[in-house]
C-alpha cells in the first residue's frame, strides 16, 4: 500500500487541501510525495507521545502539523482516505483505452512503413510512446533502402560512432532527409512577375480606367505587374516501364486550382500538348479562370531525368512549336526541409529547323553580383516545393 501512495504522489498535492494535517504539510512547504506518504503511513503507526520526533526532521516548524494530529479527530484517517483518492484518480486518468493501446500496437507492425511524410509526422505527435515509435532506427533505415535504389544512389553506410554502429535512433530521419533525390509528393511552383505599360485607358478593368482618367485627366499611362506561375509536378518510377514523367504548367489563375489539376493527372501516354507552351499565356490564360478543363489543355507532359552526381534535373516535352529543354539545379533550402528548390540552369527550345533557341533566364553571372538582370521581370523565379497530403505515399 506504501509503495502504490508513493508511486502515485510523485508529484506535489494540490493547495486545494484534503485534510487539515495535508494543510500544514503545504505549509511547512513539504510537498514531496513520496516524504508525505511514508510519514502519514509512519504517524498512524506511532503512538502520540512520538508525533513530534517523527514529524522533526521533515516539517518545520511543527507546531501546526501537531495542532492539526491533536485537535482534529480522525485527521489521519482521512489523510489517508484522501490520498487513496488522488492515487484513485491519477490512475484512472493513466489508464490507456483500448482504442489507443491498439493504435500503439499498430503503428510499428505496418502502419508507419506505408505511411508517407506527413502520416509519420502527425502519429509523432499523438504521445511520447508514437514519437518513439516514428524515430525507430530500422523503420528510416527501410526507407533510405528503398528510396536509394529508386533514384540509382550509393547505398548509405549505417551511422557510426568510434567505428562501431550507433544505434541512436534519431540520425536515421535525418539522414533520410539528407538524400537528394527529386520530391514526387507534391508539386514545385514559381511565382513569376513582370510589369508592363498600359495607356491610360487600355485597360481590361474598366474600373481602373475611369480611376487613371480621373486622376491624370486622359494623359499617359502607368506600370502594371503581372503575376503567374510555373508549375513543375515530378511523378515516381511508372511501374511499367520504369518511365519518369513530368507535368509542366504555366497560368495565372489561382494556385489551388491548378494544384488540384496537376494533383488529379492526366494520362502520361494519350495526352495532347498544347500548340504553344512558353510566350503569350494564352486564350482565357487570366487569373480568375480556373476551368480545369481549360487547365488540363495548358498541361505540357514529358520526361525528367535526374543525375545525382550533379544535382540535375532535366525535364523534356515534345508541343506543336518545338521541342523543349528544361534544366534545373536541386537543392535543399535549409538544414530542416528536403529537396524542395528547384533553380533553372537552362531552358532551350528547338524549332521545326533544328534551330536551337534558348531562352534568357533573366540572371545576372556570378561575377557581375547575381539576382535578376531587369528588375522589372522574373520569368524563371526560383522553384519552391508544396507537399500534398494526397501525394505523401509517393515521397
Amino acid at each position: 500500500r506504501t509503495l502504490e501512495l508513493v508511486r502515485c504522489l510523485a508529484s506535489p498535492m494540490p493547495v486545494s487541501a484534503m485534510s487539515e494535517l495535508l494543510d500544514a504539510f503545504d505549509d511547512a512547504g513539504l510537498v514531496d510525495g513520496e516524504t508525505r506518504a511514508f510519514l502519514v503511513e509512519a504517524l498512524l503507526n506511532a503512538e502520540a507521545a512520538d508525533w513530534a520526533d517523527i514529524l522533526e526532521p521533515f516539517v518545520s516548524p511543527i507546531d501546526a502539523a501537531l495542532a492539526a494530529l491533536r485537535d482534529v479527530p480522525g485527521v489521519l484517517e482521512r489523510s489517508l482516505r484522501a490520498m487513496d483518492a488522488a492515487a484513485a484518480e491519477k490512475e484512472k486518468a493513466e489508464e490507456v483505452s483500448p482504442l489507443a493501446e491498439f493504435f500503439l500496437k499498430a503503428l510499428p507492425n505496418g502502419v508507419l512503413r506505408s505511411s508517407g511524410l506527413h502520416t509519420i509526422a502527425r502519429c509523432g505527435q499523438v504521445c511520447r510512446a508514437a514519437r518513439v515509435h516514428c524515430s525507430e532506427g530500422a523503420l528510416w533505415e527501410s526507407r533510405l533502402e528503398l528510396l536509394s535504389a529508386r533514384w540509382n544512389l550509393t547505398q548509405p553506410l549505417p551511422p557510426t560512432v568510434g567505428g562501431v554502429a550507433d544505434a541512436v535512433a534519431s540520425i536515421w530521419p535525418g539522414r533520410y532527409l539528407s538524400v537528394l533525390r527529386p520530391r514526387c509528393d507534391g508539386i514545385y511552383i514559381g511565382h513569376c512577375k513582370f510589369k508592363r505599360w498600359v495607356r491610360l485607358g487600355h485597360h481590361q478593368d474598366l474600373r481602373k480606367n475611369a480611376e487613371q482618367l480621373a486622376m491624370k485627366a486622359g494623359a499617359g499611362g502607368g506600370g502594371e505587374w503581372l503575376e503567374y506561375r510555373r508549375y513543375v509536378r515530378l511523378l515516381p518510377p511508372d511501374s511499367v516501364d520504369g518511365s519518369l514523367w513530368a507535368l509542366v504548367l504555366q497560368d495565372p489563375c489561382p494556385r489551388e486550382a491548378a494544384e488540384k489539376v496537376l494533383i488529379a493527372g492526366v494520362d502520361s501516354r494519350t495526352h495532347a500538348n498544347p500548340a504553344k507552351s512558353e510566350g503569350v499565356l494564352g486564350e482565357g490564360a487570366v487569373a480568375s479562370a480556373s476551368d480545369p478543363d481549360r487547365l488540363r489543355k495548358r498541361i505540357s507532359v514529358g520526361r525528367y531525368t535526374f543525375k545525382p552526381e550533379e544535382s540535375k534535373v532535366e525535364v523534356r516535352y515534345a508541343a506543336a512549336d518545338g521541342n523543349f529543354h528544361l534544366t534545373f539545379c536541386l537543392s535543399h533550402g535549409g538544414p530542416r526541409v528536403c529537396a524542395d528548390r528547384l533553380t533553372w540552369e537552362a531552358y532551350t527550345m528547338e524549332d521545326e529547323s533544328s534551330e536551337v533557341i534558348a531562352f534568357n533566364l533573366g540572371r545576372l553571372p556570378d561575377w557581375k553580383g547575381g539576382g535578376l538582370a531587369d528588375d522589372n521581370k522574373d520569368h524563371f523565379p526560383q522553384m519552391q516545393f508544396r507537399p500534398k497530403v494526397v501525394a505523401e505515399h509517393l515521397c
